[in-house]
């Protein structure tokens, strides 16, 4: 029995031979279809990749021309920039609102500043506006609003009806409208953004 084995032994060392190559291509296999199944993925990255540097290549080609359109853009906000007043008076802003409601005879005018914020180039005051009266003052007083000779934007406006019997057939309503002044943001350079788009290029 023993000689048959030992007699017998090169068939056993072929037959694990075989079954580790097996093994091992079986693995290399699944390696293999993986990597089959990645190459879609992988192609179309490709091709991105290749649309973005052509895109690039497009980009520098029309550069010259795209910093000349772009600084026109930032002239243009300057000429806006300039056009806003350097400050905002708090009272000739109250004055306008109460000059109004005065002229309309709308009741109970309240008007008051609040907080102003740094939108970049220019500075955005808000003032609240409360009265009391028609619906059609409501509307005459937002028309005479916009012919004002400063800039005055009317962010929002809520009217509700009053608790108060009107004497004719009119319906009294309770308004409140927040308005926005503006004034000129010395401080602020408007950036083109060209310098950063070259770098990044260069970087690329």
């Amino acid at each position: 029995m023993k000689d048959s084995i030992v007699k017998n032994l090169h068939w056993f060392i072929l037959a694990y031979a075989v079954q580790m190559l097996y093994f091992t291509y079986e693995e290399k296999d699944e390696q293999y279809q993986s990597l089959i199944q990645q190459t879609p993925a992988i192609q179309s990255k490709i091709a991105r990749e290749k649309r973005k540097l052509t895109q690039i290549e497009e980009f520098k080609k029309n550069l010259s021309s795209t910093k000349e359109r772009v600084k026109e853009v930032v002239k243009q906000i300057e000429k806006v920039q300039r056009q806003l007043p350097t400050d905002v008076n708090d009272a000739q802003v109250q004055e306008v609102l109460g000059g109004i409601a005065d002229k309309l005879k709308i009741k109970n005018p309240v008007q008051y500043p609040e907080a102003e914020t740094n939108k970049g180039f220019y500075f955005a005051k808000e003032y609240v506006f409360k009265g009391r009266g028609t619906f059609l003052q409501s509307l005459i007083f937002f028309e005479n609003l916009a012919k004002t000779e400063r800039i005055l934007n009317v962010k929002n406006v809520k009217i509700t009806q009053s608790q108060e019997q009107g004497r004719g057939r009119f319906q009294i309503v309770e308004m409140e409208t927040m308005v926005e002044s503006f004034r000129y943001n010395e401080n602020h350079k408007e950036k083109t953004g060209i310098d950063e788009i070259e770098a990044q290029l260069k970087v690329n």
